[in-house]
């Protein structure tokens, strides 16, 4: 299974989703499932801030911030899920079976976009996705 996480800079939310998600698989053993972040109009790299806010949430944090990646039209078929962090997005990247928000599986509404705000905020932002994944990794990683 191929999952992808889609923000518009691809540098907090998207990311911290990746690091999150990719750490939930392994904590259970699923070394089957591939993680990816992308942005609707990527830039530069993780900011400081997310990565912090991680490592405050108890997350295992990659040693380099991870590097922005921008979303193209091939990703739609790559992936398995598209899970967007709000209904912008899929507007953004067009409405597919395989593209949704991650508020259709775990109902958590949009996810607000810490970019520029202190890091209090990034932890809202970051503990907020913990649950949101944890709902989405039990709706389509639990047989």
């Amino acid at each position: 299974m191929k999952v992808l996480f889609v923000c518009t800079g691809n540098i907090c939310r998207s990311p911290m989703a990746e690091v999150i998600f990719r750490n939930l698989c392994e904590k259970n053993g699923r070394k089957d499932i591939i993680v990816r972040g992308a942005g609707t109009y990527a830039c530069d790299e993780m900011t400081p801030e997310a990565m912090e806010a991680l490592k405050i949430c108890g997350e295992v944090v990659p040693k380099k911030p991870i590097r922005a990646t921008q979303f193209e039209a091939g990703m739609l078929s790559e992936f398995d899920y598209i899970i967007c962090m709000t209904r912008r997005h899929v507007q953004q990247i067009g409405t597919r079976e395989n593209v949704k928000t991650l508020d259709e599986f775990a109902g958590c509404g949009d996810i607000f976009d810490p970019y520029m705000y202190p890091l209090d905020v990034y932890i809202e932002v970051c503990k907020k996705l913990q649950g949101a994944l944890k709902k989405f990794y039990d709706c389509v990683c639990l047989d």
